[in-house]
């Protein structure tokens, strides 16, 4: 099927699939359920006819017991995205269909998809921009120095937490000795907020670190250089455990852990 054809057939949907693909890297077919608020099954009929129509690719690992898909965008579903978004006189992202997919999607992004599609009218995740469109977000405010993993606006009960995450990515570099290892790789998380010389327009800075022990390290750093902006710290751990509005999230120097609307109370 050649891609001009496909491109005339695409469903509203199917476009919101294939520029999901293109903006976050891969997904399995729940996420798209998810990302689109259909059913799993609908989701699958859609990506097998995106991959009929070569816009998208499909692999899946032999060590998975799941055999779970993942999809991608083909560059030829990357060029039909470029040439639609072009003619309707709309921006086209950078790095379009060559994302990475991100840990802040699955930890963070997609879980509060879910909270909010289990609750409807009482809470949801109004807003998310991915790693790329972040930075052009903290340019804008004069922030180039921060790398934040996504932004985001939470509605919960009549309540609104504007947040940027940053996502531990723990060991930095290839060779690490075992004293080093907790320490590793953490300084860049907080070293853009220290040099930033004003507050960073939004509620709180979530910090989903590697495990505990670093997670305990972190706060010990926030709590011996404060940084302007409320930080949130939780772990991986917690968030595959916990859905991330639940109480999972700790604030240096407040006791116990906050339900993620209350962190910047």
């Amino acid at each position: 099927m050649g891609d001009q054809n496909a491109a005339r057939r695409l469903s509203p949907r199917r476009w919101r699939i294939l520029s999901y693909l293109a903006q976050h890297g891969s997904a399995s077919t729940l996420d798209v359920a998810l990302v689109c608020a259909v059913s799993r099954l609908t989701a699958h009929r859609d990506l097998v006819w995106l991959h009929e129509a070569g816009l998208v690719r499909r692999e899946r690992s032999p060590e998975d017991r799941t055999h779970t898909w993942w999809y991608g965008v083909t560059a030829e579903g990357t060029d039909v995205l470029r040439r639609a978004l072009t003619a309707s006189g709309r921006p086209v992202p950078l790095r379009l269909g060559q994302r990475p997919s991100g840990m802040a999607d699955a930890l963070l992004f997609l879980p509060l998809i879910e909270v909010s599609r289990r609750n409807p009218g009482r809470c949801e995740l109004f807003q998310w921009v991915a790693t790329m469109e972040t930075s052009a977000w903290l340019r804008q405010h004069d922030l180039a120095q921060l790398r934040a993993d996504g932004y985001g606006i939470w509605l919960q009960d009549g309540r609104c937490l504007r947040f940027l995450v940053h996502v531990d990515r723990g060991l930095a570099g290839d060779v690490v000795a075992e004293y080093e290892r907790p320490a590793s790789g953490r300084g860049g998380l907080l070293a853009g907020y220290r040099r930033a010389h004003r507050l960073v327009p939004v509620g709180a800075v979530l910090l989903i670190a590697q495990d505990a022990e670093r997670e305990e390290r972190l706060r010990a750093d926030l709590l011996r250089g404060p940084l302007r902006n409320v930080v949130a710290t939780t772990t991986r751990q917690l968030l595959y455990r916990h859905w991330p509005d639940e109480q999972v999230w700790q604030v240096p120097g407040k006791s116990g852990r906050r339900c993620l609307v209350e962190v910047a109370s």
